[in-house]
């Protein structure tokens, strides 16, 4: 009688869960046939609409070179898994992500493991999956062990199978890891996979990893515990002081995260033990006493005594991906991992520094020059704020000065000299079929200063590096197979800066297969070859100077230091927008400006699942939700949104974007004000005649009277008032620098400036 009046009470008090919502998370490096059989299992069990894949963003080692973009494409067109069920996620346990989208009341949530990781969740939070769910997802998760698949293959076999070997080999592996064959994808995955391999041998080249793993011993970090370590299959000896000390600590009272093996059971209270100043390390192995005992890594989260289950973030973030990173690539060299962090960010550090100098960087001279607020870059509005004030106090990593010339990609071969690439058939084959310097000229024939602009480079460029050795040339260009990025600066085809000199600036090099794809990239080239040039005396040409990448010195002034809560402010207001922290990405406020977008415009109120589309099709250009009658029942809204969707988006996202544009803009704007240009001859003409060629292209456009002209210049107009207007422009681009890996520019009234001088100048 007791219980049914319970189930009685729960029954009134405790609302039905109607709904599970299945998350299916995993790094998939690449997705692949296993991953897709277990999909395609939990899909029969819990329903299409319900079942969510949820992987992250992260990238970097030689066991995760694909981003979230890559591996949704790869998902969506080998295996047609709908792309609404793709789902960038940052905690694959906790997947807000999904799951603020649906009701914490009525929905389940449930994780899916395999059987090896059925014993990682546990505590009161999780609990295993019966196929009754009770609770909804803020009182508890369930846990559903997704059974073996026949015929299993792993990651790591399919990164051996399309990383080594030839072409017919390659695809040979594609076609085992994949229902059909996709040249795209084929060359994204292998060119991909055959560029972390050729990145890592380079590596195990430059630095004697297993020299480093032979050493005897290592102390330990201050604060941590008074053990060495000793090799794999020794024992690591945790201890305690003499006595009348102090135990050995991990953790400074406020939260520290810890970083080193082994990880603590346990993280006893502050006083517990009498210290208010510590938090001291304890385990339920009672190993506080001095017989050696090995301790593995047990956890990830930590227990307070007498404060409960506590998550703690993680703060140094560098930290953890170089550990990470260097266990993997121990693995990767004696066949197994260590539990030593010490050694293990010492190598994942050293290979950082070599990736940022060897690393593919795709899309121009630098890469992808990003600005920080771009939105598949997801920086947090943290990173935002930390990126103004290095940019304010001259910290910036990196930094150097954005070039405005003419892009040209050049190479060596002894049986045709100099040769240039102007596409993607000039690469192939060593530049087989690329142009020499008659073909230069031809191409760029009858184009005024461009045709003096390319012309007199290929002649100077040739003068200089056939000085060199054939050994120096065949290091840089490899006969054809490394094409050197750089930008051609000419005093009589000027595009907005008028530097008033002319120049040749290396950038970096990129390697191609015979196919013409791209496999690797060195940073470093630019430079050597500038000093290579420079040693034999040729670093001045008749028409030309060469140079390496411009090195910058950022400007250190109380001024510019004093805007920082200015911009800070700025930044702030957007997120109180939304209540967003300093944790939350820019993606997130910008789905939740189209959210509220297509909640105040929708001519009808509209479910979850339509809402979500629309909002995933116009914030973030995923066009995986059709606008037609199956995905959008209600004719008034499907009109509605093919309307938005044909005549009105590019307005509405540009308005969306430009708070984040006007702040950093501004902060470019204030910085290259006082920075001088260490390229431009003479500044003060330079500023002259950008002015003057602004007030006649407003001149000329007004006159003209094209409409469309007209609303454009009124728009770019504003955006250079709104940081400083014509006292801003200065004679420099803007600034490029690194952040956590990743290549971002600044720009200051530039921006503005060329799409105005584009108005008149560009046709």
């Amino acid at each position: 009688m007791g219980n049914l009046i319970k189930e009685w009470v729960k029954s009134i008090l405790v609302e039905e869960v109607k709904q599970q919502v299945v998350v299916y998370a995993g790094r998939f490096q690449p997705f692949h046939k296993g991953h897709y059989a277990t999909y395609e299992h939990l899909v029969k069990k819990f329903g299409k609409q319900n079942v969510f894949i949820g992987t992250s963003n992260q990238q970097g080692g030689p066991k995760s070179p694909f981003n979230f973009k890559e591996k949704r494409e790869i998902m969506i067109k080998m295996f047609n898994i709908p792309s609404s069920q793709i789902v960038q996620v940052k905690n694959p346990y906790q997947p807000k992500e999904v799951l603020d989208k649906f009701d914490s009341k009525t929905t389940a949530f449930i994780t899916v493991v395999g059987e090896k990781d059925e014993a990682r969740l546990g505590g009161k939070y999780f609990k295993k999956y019966d196929g009754r769910p009770e609770s909804g997802y803020l009182d508890s998760g369930y846990v559903y062990v997704a059974p073996a698949q026949p015929n299993a293959i792993s990651g790591t076999d399919v990164r051996n199978w399309l990383s080594a070997g030839d072409d017919s080999q390659r695809k040979a592996g594609f076609k085992k890891a994949y229902p059909k064959f996709d040249p795209k994808i084929y060359n994204l995955i292998s060119t991909r996979l055959m560029k972390v391999e050729s990145i890592m041998e380079q590596f195990f080249k430059s630095f004697d990893i297993k020299s480093l793993l032979e050493g005897s011993e290592y102390g330990a970090d201050a604060g941590e515990p008074d053990t060495m370590f000793v090799l794999p299959g020794k024992i690591r000896k945790l201890g305690m002081k003499n006595p009348g000390q102090k135990d050995d600590v991990w953790f400074v009272n406020g939260g520290w995260t810890q970083m080193h093996f082994p990880k603590a059971d346990v993280i006893i209270a502050p006083g517990s033990k009498g210290s208010s100043d510590y938090y001291q390390y304890s385990s339920r192995r009672n190993i506080r006493n001095n017989t050696d005992l090995e301790i593995p890594p047990v956890s990830n989260d930590f227990t307070s005594a007498k404060q409960g289950r506590k998550q703690v973030d993680v703060q140094d973030l560098q930290t953890e991906i170089a550990i990470n990173l260097g266990q993997e690539i121990i693995e990767y060299t004696i066949g197994k991992k260590i539990n030593e962090t010490l050694i293990s960010e010492k190598i994942g550090s050293r290979f950082l520094q070599f990736l940022d100098k060897s690393l593919l960087v795709e899309g121009g001279a630098y890469g992808h020059m990003a600005h920080p607020f771009d939105t598949e870059m997801n920086l947090t509005f943290g990173d935002l704020k930390q990126i103004i004030n290095g940019a304010l106090t001259g910290e910036l990593e990196l930094a150097r000065e954005k070039t405005d010339g003419q892009a040209l990609a050049i190479s060596w071969r002894d049986d045709m000299g100099l040769i240039a690439a102007r596409n993607k058939g000039h690469l192939a084959n060593r530049g087989e079929k690329a142009l020499d310097i008659s073909g230069v000229a031809s191409k760029f024939g009858g184009r005024g200063g461009l045709t003096d602009a390319y012309n007199f480079a290929m002649k100077d460029l040739t003068s200089a590096i056939k000085g060199l050795s054939k050994a120096q040339r065949d290091k840089i260009f490899k006969q054809g197979a490394k094409f050197m990025n750089l930008e051609v600066i000419w005093p009589t085809s000027v595009n907005v800066i008028p530097y008033g000199q002319a120049l040749l600036i290396f950038h970096n090099t990129t390697e191609y297969n015979e196919a013409g794809i791209a496999i690797g990239a060195d940073q470093s080239d630019a430079k050597i070859l500038a000093g290579m040039i420079k040693q034999i005396n040729q670093t001045i040409q008749s028409q030309y100077t060469i140079q390496g990448p411009p090195v910058t010195q950022l400007p250190k002034s109380q001024k510019l230091t004093s805007l920082k809560s200015k911009f800070d402010g700025q930044l702030s207001k957007l997120q109180k927008e939304f209540n967003l922290k300093d944790t939350d990405g820019v993606a997130e406020y910008h789905q939740k400006w189209w959210e509220n977008f297509v909640d105040t415009k929708s001519p009808s109120t509209l479910d979850n699942k339509t809402k979500m589309g629309l909002v995933k099709r116009w914030a973030f250009y995923d066009k995986g939700f059709r606008l037609d009658g199956k995905s959008i029942e209600d004719p008034k809204v499907l009109s509605w949104a093919q309307g938005i969707d044909k005549n009105d988006h590019a307005k509405i996202q540009k308005d969306n974007i430009r708070p984040f544009e006007d702040i950093f803009l501004g902060v470019g704007a204030e910085v290259l004000s006082f920075m001088s240009s260490v390229l431009t001859a003479n500044p003060d003409t330079a500023v002259r005649s950008m002015k003057d060629r602004l007030d006649q292209t407003v001149k000329d456009v007004q006159k003209a009277g094209d409409p469309k002209k007209i609303a454009k210049l009124k728009l770019e107009l504003e955006r250079l008032a709104a940081i400083g207007g014509k006292d801003k422009i200065v004679p420099n681009e803007g600034i490029v620098f690194v952040y956590k890996g990743n290549t971002y520019k600044l720009t200051g009234t530039f921006a503005p400036l060329n799409q105005i001088l584009g108005l008149f100048y560009g046709d």
